[in-house]
């Protein structure tokens, strides 16, 4: 135990110690260190200690730091930064970080851009014209093309002479002129004969997208394939940037906080409790609160409705008093089963997006047998509870009770059956109209759901049970 303590290093101590030293060689020796930890090292700097430590090091330097900050972290480290030196770090970003930096920035971020060299400001400006579910949003620039009239020895020469360039080297895409002909992976090249063809060892048959296509999309081809990265081509078949693996962790932990914003019936402005304001939290709660508010209106005059019939005599009055008891057991029972259904849809839905009419009819049936498979097993033993409460209260079961019991489960099997169907049904509708179907949130199917149950057990209650309590 004494040995395992004595080899565990804490890094970032010396990462700081380096730092505060400053000595000539500082770089060099940071360059023994994960460029994470010395990120982290270097966001609890003072500020003077900051202005110090980027004087000291290179611009690419810089860059690989600033890649693994967030943009809050990022812009609190530029306040102590000479402009020009914040531009020759944004020239050696990888567009796509440099773009999510100058985005957040927002107008502090203009001056900036229009310092940044032609070549460059180029590339970033079209990254930029992308919507950001786009997958052109997200692409790099930083990778290595071939020609497919090199010899493997030739591209052995052009990868070794241009590696230092690019971040990426696992894959190396083949290109014709100008368009893209297939790929080659590094170990390949490694392994080939020195006179062999690049265009004897490369792979032809690989996916590629377009910049305009849906992350969503694009990210799910990743994972379907088992690819650590894909090419973007535009229409002439030109390769324009990449998508590597680190992307397609971005694309699902964005997409992820999405759905969860809109699954809690939010807008689709990003929960950040440390940056947001209370204006800003009552603006993206609000409109679904007040959609919602209108829908529980309505389940407030179907329990209006239904009160004016059950409190007519002594009866009634007892009546709705059994009611109730099991009502919120049958509210909660009916909108979880639907919030399960919806999530189902949500998950098929992103996950097979070519789906035809018959495969989501099927989807669709199997919901449907679900639910009724569910709510006849729930109804069981909803029944078994209802008798179970009265021989325990009562000490007997009478007729009565018994057809009470039976109007419960059988109100629950119905409501069951009907929420789950309509969990799934409500986000096929959606995407038929072209809406996120992730907006048909959980508190959205809860209170849809509320209102279906609500008519379905009163209603029942008042054709079986009226009449008998009277």
């Amino acid at each position: 135990m004494e040995m395992l303590n004595e080899e565990l290093r804490d890094y970032r101590l010396e990462i700081k110690n380096l730092i505060l030293k400053n000595e000539e060689n500082l770089q060099t020796e940071l360059e023994e260190y994960h460029v994470y930890d010395v990120s982290r090292v270097v966001i609890e700097l003072e500020p003077d200690e900051i202005s110090a430590f980027f004087r000291s090091v290179s611009p690419d330097f810089s860059a690989e730091i600033f890649e693994y900050l967030e943009e809050e972290e990022a812009e609190e480290i530029i306040a102590y930064l000479p402009e020009s030196k914040i531009v020759k770090i944004l020239e050696k970003m990888d567009s796509d970080d440099a773009v999510d930096l100058l985005k957040y920035l927002n107008k502090a971020g203009l001056p900036l851009l229009n310092r940044i060299n032609p070549k460059k400001r180029k590339t970033i400006m079209k990254v930029m014209a992308y919507e950001e579910d786009e997958i052109g949003a997200f692409m790099s620039d930083s990778f290595l093309t071939i020609p497919i009239t090199a010899s493997v020895k030739e591209a052995m020469v052009h990868v070794t002479e241009n590696a230092h360039n690019v971040d990426y080297i696992s894959i190396m895409y083949v290109t014709e002129g100008k368009k893209l002909a297939g790929y080659l992976k590094l170990k390949d090249l490694i392994v080939a004969r020195a006179n062999e063809m690049i265009q004897d060892i490369m792979e032809t048959r690989f996916p590629k997208v377009l910049p305009s296509e849906d992350k969503e999309s694009v990210a799910n081809i990743m994972q379907e394939t088992s690819e650590s990265s894909l090419p973007i081509v535009n229409e002439e078949d030109e390769i324009v940037g990449i998508i590597t693996h680190d992307d397609l962790m971005d694309i699902i932990a964005t997409v992820e906080e999405e759905d969860y914003t809109k699954f809690a019936a939010l807008s689709d402005t990003e929960i950040d409790i440390e940056n947001s304001n209370l204006k800003r939290s009552v603006r993206s709660r609000l409109p679904w609160l007040t959609i919602l508010l209108g829908l529980s209106m309505i389940t407030s005059m179907i329990l209006s409705f239904f009160e004016h019939r059950l409190s007519g005599n002594g009866g009634s009055l007892l009546l709705a008093s059994r009611l109730a008891v099991y009502l919120p057991l049958i509210l909660g029972m009916a909108g979880n089963t639907g919030t399960q259904s919806l999530a189902v849809m949500i998950r098929y839905l992103t996950k097979n997006e070519e789906a035809n009419a018959d495969q989501i009819k099927y989807h669709l049936s199997r919901e449907l047998r679900t639910g009724l498979s569910q709510g006849f097993i729930i109804g069981l033993l909803i029944f078994g509870m209802v008798n179970l409460t009265t021989l325990i209260t009562q000490g007997a079961i009478a007729s009565l009770d018994l057809t009470y019991a039976t109007v419960t489960s059988g109100s629950v099997f119905i409501a069951l059956s009907v929420s789950t169907l309509l969990g799934a049904l409500i986000p096929f509708v959606m995407t038929k109209l072209k809406i996120d179907p992730a907006v048909a949130s959980g508190p959205f199917i809860t209170t849809v759901s509320d209102i279906i149950t609500l008519s379905i057990y009163y209603s029942v209650s008042l054709i079986v049970l009226l009449p008998l309590f009277q």
